[in-house]
């Protein structure tokens, strides 16, 4: 009898930003610093701690570089939770589309 597979879906994903600021914490730095030993610009850093910018493949070298941690792990993570987001979105949408229950 063959196994059931059941896919791994988790209903959330950390965002990068938050485990790259949580790693400057553990180091005991500023982010000004962190950028500065990365070759990025304290913005960048603040954007991508905030959500706002993506982790791409030249700053996940860069932080590779000034962390330690292989750049596929920071790309990985990005990707996850870009993934996340973008089934969040379509989620919602199918959720607005629905019909309505009926009103007893």
């Amino acid at each position: 009898m063959a196994a059931t597979v059941y896919p791994y879906q988790p209903d959330y994903a950390v965002p990068p930003g938050e485990v790259l600021a949580e790693r400057i914490e553990i180091w005991g730095m500023s982010q000004a610093e962190f950028a500065r030993r990365c070759g990025r610009s304290p913005k960048l850093i603040s954007r991508i701690i905030a959500g706002v910018a993506p982790v791409t493949p030249a700053t996940a070298r860069q932080l590779e570089g000034a962390s330690g941690l292989d750049a596929r792990i920071w790309l990985g993570i990005e990707a996850d939770y870009r993934l996340h987001l973008e089934r969040e979105k379509e989620r919602l949408s199918r959720q607005a589309k629905a019909p309505a229950p009926p009103t007893p």
